[in-house]
């Protein structure tokens, strides 16, 4: 079983090539999250999986809230792993993951990393058509190299320094405490094509005469809205109105 969030598609379609490759079942915490699914029965033998971006050096609210609610029963003493998509240095973000499944009693055997494609258009443009075709290719071989641990219950071959906790001790509680959406908006591109509610993993849109209103203050900060409006309408602020959009090969809208 394996567990993922996704805004743009990077840890979707890595938790769908694991899942293919392994004959296990893949479940959208997102989806799960609305439909206050929390609890899950594991069959013997049965792996358990957790495949989700890091934003800001730990794991987006949803999945930390999903981690926090999961219940599991039926297999005592799972195989239980992380995989991390970042666009760099994951920082502690397997320790802020870890103390929260422990909590939960489950104890993680392997933690991973995949460095993807960036997505995060709010702080900077993102890279070129050729960086991306370079780096999905590095990926591919990573997922490859993982799936293949993941088979024999493997270890990590990803521990967080010291100094990568500090990162995370330093910099998540500032993405914690803002997700602010009042700089979202649709500029006069909007098509009212309504996708944007639709992919929102917070349920923070609403269409109101055919336009997005973000009708929550905080959101997650997974840029799904703006990385995968057709128009390219969905703005922050002016910060990204000139800079490149992307979405994962794999994501067909």
């Amino acid at each position: 079983m394996i567990f993922y969030f996704s805004g743009t598609g990077n840890s979707r379609y890595t938790a769908e090539k694991i899942g293919g490759a392994i004959n296990e079942k893949v479940i959208d915490m997102a989806r799960s999250r609305i439909d206050e699914q929390f609890t899950f029965e594991v069959k013997d033998q049965e792996k358990i999986g957790f495949v989700f971006p890091v934003y800001y050096y730990g794991p987006p609210t949803i999945v930390e809230e999903f981690m926090s609610k999961l219940k599991i029963y039926g297999n005592e003493h799972p195989y239980v792993y992380v995989i991390m998509t970042c666009g760099s240095n994951s920082g502690g973000a397997d320790k802020y993951a870890d103390k929260i499944l422990l909590d939960q009693g489950l104890e993680t055997e392997a933690f991973f990393t995949i460095p993807m494609v960036d997505n995060f258009i709010m702080g900077y443009d993102l890279s070129d058509e050729e960086d991306r075709k370079s780096i999905n290719k590095r990926a591919e071989e990573r997922i490859d190299k993982i799936i293949k641990s993941i088979i024999v219950r493997g270890a990590s071959d990803r521990k967080s320094s010291h100094f990568d906790q500090l990162l995370t001790g330093t910099v998540y509680p500032i993405y914690l405490r803002g997700r602010k959406t009042k700089k979202f908006f649709a500029d006069d591109r909007c098509i009212s094509c309504n996708l944007c509610e639709e992919i929102c993993p917070a349920q923070a849109i609403k269409m109101v005469d055919g336009r997005p209103v973000w009708v929550l203050d905080q959101c997650v900060h997974c840029v799904a809205c703006i990385n995968r409006c057709p128009a390219e309408s969905i703005q922050y602020g002016d910060a990204t109105k000139k800079r490149r959009r992307y979405v994962h090969p794999s994501i067909v809208e």
